[in-house]
């Protein structure tokens, strides 16, 4: 292992929940080694997101930095991470080395051939490396994946801290946070909230979040939020879900009610299963199939379950809807905010094609990016970027230029 660390120009470690309650570790690690942290989804909030070489989540729902950095890696370092979207992953690019440490030799290979299986447990495996690796005083790539990172929390942060009219899912994401508690525990249901969840919503180690991550169940984040009131009264409990998977289960507002669970349930409404849209636009199916949701008040609806409600179309009206929201709260009551949020489709970090030919990025739009022509024909990253008001975004090239990276 350490011979591969040593041999690698572009090392960056895949971590999952295995790694548990090691994140601090892990970053001593990562900090003495200079490789990069990506995270699976699943572990959101096992390190912490603050450190600058946690570069975020790989795939649909995760960052610009992460996807690019992984696509240019030359040694993949999976700890602790049964990761079912392997496929969307790994092979999209061929010339790197491949090492999982797993505590379940079952696991071995079974997202990509192994290069080098270490059956250990991933926190013993964190304890053994820095026990017996040699600090790394600089390491090119590391320089540029957080650099990049850095280039990518600008555009959220600037999507997170603007004011909207209507309402946009960064500035509920925005006020979620700011009235959570260290502990609070989420129940998300799927679509879109996946998302913003993955790059909006602040999570420690503190708190508990829960997803129907493999299956996408539409209906589980309120389920969910009553189990978790249920087995910690004490902590503060918010369940997030989306007009379509709502109208699935609202009759479970009733049981908020009846057992008296004091539940912050958040609706993103705007009349589409937006996560199965996106999907469509890249798929060459010339019109879309399923996806149109019929508008309701679902605060109304709420109100005639027996749960306070109220409803939420601009920016500048979420601190009244929280107040309504703690007040309920603290009575002992569950609360509803109805959010009319945009249909916007988040950045597509899908859409970015990675390769690299004779030492240089060859960096593109995927050809099946808006292939539904749906959207403005965009062939460019520039076209892309400003397609997302995302003008101060980079490409990749960019700061493997800056840091000097080794591509050979």
């Amino acid at each position: 292992m350490l011979d591969l660390i040593k041999n690698a120009k572009r090392p960056v470690f895949h971590v999952g929940k295995g790694i548990k309650d090691h994140g601090d570790q892990l970053i001593e690690l990562s900090k003495k080694l200079k490789i990069p942290v990506i995270m699976t989804g699943l572990a959101k909030g096992l390190i912490d997101e603050e450190y600058e070489g946690h570069i975020g989540v790989v795939n649909r729902a995760g960052s610009k930095s992460a996807n690019e950095m992984i696509d240019i890696s030359d040694l993949i370092i999976a700890i602790g991470a049964d990761f079912p979207f392997a496929n969307n992953v790994y092979p999209r690019h061929k010339n790197y080395k491949f090492v999982q440490v797993d505590h379940d030799e079952a696991e071995f290979g079974r997202h990509h051939y192994l290069d080098l299986g270490i059956w250990s447990d991933a926190s013993q495996f964190v304890d053994k490396m820095l026990d017996r690796s040699t600090e790394v005083s600089d390491r090119p790539y590391y320089n540029a994946a957080v650099a990049d990172n850095n280039n990518w929390k600008e555009y959220i942060n600037k999507t997170y801290d603007r004011e909207s009219d209507p309402l946009e899912a960064p500035q509920l994401y925005r006020t979620l946070n700011q009235v959570a508690t260290p502990d609070t525990i989420v129940s998300l249901d799927v679509g879109d909230n996946t998302i913003n969840t993955l790059r909006y919503l602040k999570v420690g180690p503190k708190n508990k979040w829960t997803v129907s991550a493999l299956f996408a169940t539409m209906g589980s984040g309120i389920p969910g939020a009553i189990a978790a009131k249920l087995n910690y009264p004490d902590r503060q409990v918010v369940s997030i879900q989306g007009d379509g998977a709502f109208s699935m289960v609202m009759q479970d507002l009733i049981t908020e009610k009846k057992y008296k669970l004091p539940i912050l349930n958040i609706v993103t409404s705007n009349c589409v299963l937006g996560f199965i849209k996106g999907e469509q636009d890249d798929v060459d199916m010339k019109d879309y199939s399923g996806i149109d949701l019929e508008d309701a008040d679902w605060a109304k609806a709420s109100e005639g379950l027996g749960v306070e409600a109220t409803t939420v179309t601009k920016s500048s009206e979420l601190p009244g809807a929280v107040e309504k929201a703690v007040a309920a709260l603290s009575a002992g009551k569950p609360f509803l905010i109805n959010a009319k949020i945009t249909n916007k489709r988040a950045f597509p970090v899908e859409a970015l094609k990675v390769e690299v030919e004779d030492g240089k990025i060859k960096e593109s739009v995927s050809p099946v990016y808006n292939v539904n022509h749906s959207r403005p024909d965009i062939k460019t990253l520039p076209e892309l970027f400003a397609h997302y008001d995302a003008q101060e975004l980079k490409p990749l090239q960019y700061f493997i230029d800056k840091y000097n990276v080794d591509l050979n």
